[in-house]
């Protein structure tokens, strides 16, 4: 142990400091620290350089103010002075109930609070976190009092041997029940000594989220549901003792010897040898998931192989310390397969499997091997005859028998109405048809199939006639939904959605004398289900500025560039709500389009696993387009119907790896196959 402040760490902080002060700024407030009396007393010998967690016990016994909060930062470096290259560690933050690293704000830090006279003495938990490090460190102890640069460092600084567990460690646990109703300190020891300390923990619960899971106490390292679990990491070849409460009389886990690397032995069960090696494990990417394969395992101890635990991880931002594995899936020892799924397509995901017996004796890792799970990348079209029976083949390729009580009709003939459709569609969870001049025998066949008792008309009778509403009352209850023009029929609708819901409080907000950008938000507004409001590119209707207020709106989303909807628009919708009007819009429709997926999928609104393409020409395909869009979780991107678009190109280029399906609306009339060939070429 190094006890006291060495001239040469005293040098060291001397030199920072002046450092600082030359440069003009405090580089970290570590490196400004002045020292309290104490530090970690009690603490390990050795822990493990993965994320196992070790107990410490810090104490002050003089420079701190009496009754005083400080936030407490633990940190294993290679010199006995913060460092930043070579910093490890977390710490157990016991009020947020999260691991803390090392480099995070001091403000996240737990917090410790002096007594009447300035001491302190208390419970300390960390991990070293990086399992490509190891080597001895010493653990340094800082406070701070503000979480700036009212910070101070202990002037005790124990050295600790971090093990590569690969090699030169293996973990014991009990493999009976301990019978710690309550968390009681456990430690191993040296075989010959008591007062050397390899290892130091606590039994469960301890209150501490040991394997990062997000879960306090949820871990089960000895005998199923029993309480009373501990767990260490111990040096190979080094005979040792397991003590609870320093009960050293009485205990009967004594001169023991990890003598294979990699291994978690069930200390007192009846069988105490690991498995051998899940071998040859191999991973084949599938779209969002993985299938893991490998080769059986042996057990040569008594109680016989129960299984294999699936570890899985993914690369760590930083190089300060690797990501904790988390335990996936445990498999019967009969099969030697797994197949992982819900992974996020164009990740990478690392895994490793060991073999468990049935005492709880764990094997050593497999192999690590990495897969990036990828969409299909395939594409499609939806299409009918014209634009009335692409809404219709729209409507079968995603809504099933029986499943929509009520349908939303609006006109194929012109776009104004229609603009607004998609929230309220989106409330009914319906597909939105259209209708031209008479209620057709295809039309009264999707809405049979579809189940429909009620159908809900867009638009005043100049849009959708009186005769059309006439003949659907013969079969269906009929409400429709309509204002004065197409600025009082978007508000008229944001109405009903108001009162079908519950919260109403955001909008889109799109020019409503062209159809591009409304209809590039549609899929968001019918997920969402929420208004889109119409407004003219220089003047807030006052139709719409009534419903903005009448249904206390206090956010929206203005789809569209100033050209669309102008600067003083905005600004003048920013006055009419408590919240902010925010802007989406780009050079052109084309770009709008895919700025409006991009934010989407950004908001959680939507992904690229699903894409749906339409014409950025013509408005009745993006119409049908936007609930199919919306019921796949996907993005709707616009493009010309004879060249691919740019934005339509990059976009696919940007989301290769997790795109399942692109899928034209229309047919080649509308987009021709140049543009779907131009597609699948990306999608190669």
């Amino acid at each position: 142990m190094i006890k006291g402040l060495s001239r040469k760490r005293v040098a060291v902080l001397l030199s920072l400091t002046m450092l600082a002060s030359i440069v003009g700024a405090i580089p970290s407030a570590s490196a400004a620290a002045g020292t309290y009396t104490g530090g970690a007393y009690d603490m390990p010998k050795y822990i493990a350089n993965d994320h196992t967690p070790v107990a410490l016990r810090i104490n002050v016994t003089d420079g701190l103010e009496a009754s005083t909060s400080y936030y407490l930062k633990l940190r294993f470096t290679v010199a006995p002075a913060p460092d930043s290259a070579t910093n490890r560690g977390f710490t157990w933050n016991w009020t947020t109930t999260k691991w803390v690293q090392e480099r995070d704000a001091w403000t996240d830090f737990p917090v410790v609070t002096t007594d009447a006279s300035g001491l302190l003495d208390t419970w300390v938990y960390a991990k070293f976190g990086d399992e490509m490090t190891s080597g001895t460190y010493y653990t340094l102890v800082s406070l701070s009092k503000t979480g700036a640069s009212s910070t101070y460092n202990g002037s005790i600084e124990s050295t600790v041997v971090v093990m590569d567990m690969a090699t030169s460690g293996a973990w014991v646990h009990n493999g009976t029940a301990t019978g710690a109703s309550t968390a009681k300190r456990a430690e191993i020891t040296s075989a010959s000594s008591t007062t050397t300390v390899y290892g130091l923990s606590k039994t469960e619960a301890d209150g501490v989220d040991s394997d990062s899971n997000g879960v306090v106490d949820g871990e089960d390292y000895g005998p199923a549901g029993t309480n009373g679990d501990y767990r260490f990491a111990v040096p190979m070849d080094m005979p040792f003792s397991v003590y609870l409460n320093r009960n050293y009389t009485t205990s009967t886990i004594l001169n023991k010897t990890a003598t294979v690397a990699d291994v978690d032995i069930a200390l007192m069960a009846s069988d105490v040898e690991a498995p051998s090696v899940a071998g040859n494990l191999s991973a084949v990417a599938g779209s969002g998931d993985a299938l893991l394969e490998w080769d059986a395992a042996t057990d040569s101890g008594s109680s016989g192989l129960a299984g294999y635990k699936v570890y899985r991880w993914q690369a760590s931002p930083s190089s300060s310390y690797t990501n904790p594995k988390t335990l996936v899936a445990t498999v019967a020892a009969g099969a030697t397969s797994y197949l992982d799924t819900g992974l996020n397509k164009g990740e990478a995901y690392y895994y490793e499997v060991r073999a468990v017996d049935v005492a709880t004796n764990v094997g050593p890792r497999s192999a690590t091997v990495s897969v990036t799970p990828v969409g299909t990348m395939d594409t499609d079209r939806t299409f009918g005859t014209d634009r009335y029976a692409t809404a219709i083949a729209l409507s079968e390729s995603n809504f099933s028998d029986s499943s929509v009580t009520t349908a939303v009709v609006a006109t194929g003939k012109n776009f104004p109405d229609a603009l607004s459709a998609a929230g309220l569609a989106g409330v009914y969870g319906s597909p939105i048809l259209l209708v031209r001049d008479s209620v057709t025998a295809s039309l009264t066949a999707e809405l049979d199939r579809l189940g429909v008792e009620d159908v809900v008309i867009i638009g005043s009778d100049m849009a959708v006639s009186a005769d059309i509403e006439s003949v659907l009352e013969a079969d269906y209850d009929v409400t429709r939904v309509y204002g004065s023009d197409r600025y009082a029929t978007s508000a008229a609708v944001a109405t009903r959605i108001a009162a079908l819901t519950t919260g109403l409080t955001d909008t889109y907000i799109a020019r409503g004398d062209d159809f591009a950008d409304a209809l590039a938000a549609s899929p968001f507004a019918y997920g969402r289900q929420v208004p889109v409001l119409l407004v003219k590119t220089d003047v807030v209707p006052t139709v719409i500025a009534t419903a903005i207020d009448a249904l206390d709106l206090t956010s929206g989303i203005i789809v569209g560039s100033s050209a669309a909807v102008s600067n003083p628009v905005q600004t003048a919708l920013d006055g009419m709500m408590a919240g902010t009007v925010t802007r989406i819009g780009g050079s052109d429709r084309y770009v709008t389009a895919r700025m409006i997926a991009d934010d989407a999928v950004l908001s959680g609104w939507g992904d690229y696993s699903y894409v749906g393409v339409a014409t950025g020409l013509n408005f009745p395909d993006a119409l049908g387009g936007g609930p199919v869009v919306a019921q796949h979780g996907g993005v709707m991107l616009l493009t010309r119907p004879t060249a691919l678009s740019a934005p339509v190109s990059e976009a696919i280029t940007a989301n290769k790896s997790t795109i399942d399906m692109v899928d034209i609306y229309g047919s080649a009339a509308t987009v021709t196959d140049a543009v779907r060939n131009a597609i699948e070429v990306l999608l190669q």
